[in-house]
């Protein structure tokens, strides 16, 4: 059986295919005709849309638009309603930044110098602490003092009062000191001196230190002690009271220390009580033991001790069995005593790690217009073993 459909569709297929392809044709048709409806004629006015109008000139938009705000004009007008998340950034202070940089440099300047500061003063602590070390081993160390001593009764002036004695006081103080530095002497123990002849050795005995002075009192003046300070000076100074003619008066020391070696020794200046009395001179004897043996118990440095002590024997004999000290004239083994001719006047010494005597002399300068006294003096070589008093 014969179907009559299949036919009429393939009819219709044709038809289709024709639109399709007549379709852009008519667009393009469409366009051209709009361009030309809308193109004015020759005597056409501009108008509104009742007038036929069909075109508006750039002026008539300028009247009838507004211009379009800038970006940064809309970001002010937002910022004008309080729109904070767009305010323009505040300017950056510089003169505060300056000022900032300007204390960062301050303390580091500061920070630097104190640094300096710091190495400077450990660098000095450092020297100090090699020249404290240094010292401390010289101190340790043994050293030696060799130098010429003497001691001297000068002979008051009270004992040329009047007819038949000695010159003035004042003239033999100055024939005493000018004996003193021709012989060489460096250290000297001065006896029975009065105000009148200390004011004269204190200016005659050039270049040499002198103590007590005044500075013990009444009857301070009696005992001097002088040094020649090229060589030496003073560290310690200092007096025990002892019964002399009658009375109570001091007797001084001093601690002397070698400028060159550095050695330091103790030197006491004496004077016992003549004639009669020996009860004061056993006293004062003792008393200068004992002063000896402080010395040397407490320092451990040598002493020497010399001046008039009016006896001849006995003073050597205590002092040398007490101390072990031997006199600048000599003394042997059990303290025998030193040879002959023996003198009222005395150089002992010892303590320390030794002391040594040569070339002891009895001057007898003295005799003939200074003193009635030999002046004793001879070189001596003293030993310290080291440390500090």
């Amino acid at each position: 059986m014969t179907s009559h459909r299949a036919p009429h569709r393939r009819a219709a297929a044709p038809a289709r295919s024709t639109w399709r392809l007549l379709l852009p044709a008519l667009v393009v048709t469409g366009v051209m005709v709009a361009s030309l409806l809308l193109l004015p004629g020759g005597d056409q006015r501009p108008g509104g849309i009742d007038g036929g109008a069909t075109s508006i000139s750039a002026a008539e938009v300028a009247t009838t638009e507004q211009p379009r705000a800038s970006r940064s004009d809309r970001r002010e007008q937002r910022a004008g309603r309080g729109d904070v998340s767009v305010q323009r950034a505040a300017p950056l202070d510089n003169a505060a930044a300056r000022k900032a940089v300007g204390v960062v440099a301050q303390r580091q300047r500061r920070a630097r110098i104190e640094a300096r500061r710091a190495r400077i003063e450990a660098r000095e602590a450092r020297r100090k602490a090699a020249r404290l070390r240094r010292a401390a081993r010289r101190l340790a160390m043994a050293k030696t003092s060799s130098f010429r001593v003497g001691a001297l009764n000068i002979l008051g002036s009270q004992h040329s009062a009047g007819p038949g004695g000695y010159g003035p006081g004042t003239e033999r103080a100055a024939m005493a000191a000018g004996l003193v530095m021709s012989r060489g002497v460096d250290v000297l123990t001065l006896s029975e001196v009065q105000d009148d002849q200390l004011a004269v050795l204190n200016s005659r005995l050039a270049g040499y230190g002198i103590w007590p002075q005044h500075a013990l009192g009444s009857n301070g003046q009696r005992l001097q002690i002088a040094w020649r300070t090229s060589q030496f000076e003073m560290l310690d100074s200092g007096s025990v009271t002892y019964p002399f003619d009658n009375q109570s008066i001091p007797l001084p020391y001093v601690l002397l220390r070698d400028l060159g070696s550095g050695a330091q020794f103790w030197v006491i200046s004496t004077h016992n009580s003549a004639r009669d009395l020996e009860g004061e001179r056993d006293a004062a004897t003792s008393i200068q033991i004992a002063l000896m043996q402080r010395l040397m118990a407490e320092t451990g440095k040598p002493v020497i001790i010399g001046g008039d002590v009016n006896e001849h024997e006995e003073f050597f004999y205590r002092v040398c069995q007490a101390t072990g000290f031997l006199a600048a004239n000599g003394g042997g083994p059990g303290c025998a005593l030193p040879p002959r001719p023996l003198r009222v006047d005395w150089i002992m010494g010892g303590g320390g790690d030794g002391v040594d005597f040569s070339g002891y002399v009895q001057d007898g300068a003295t005799l003939a217009r200074i003193s009635d006294h030999y002046f004793i003096h001879a070189d001596v070589s003293v030993v310290d073993p080291g440390g500090t008093p």
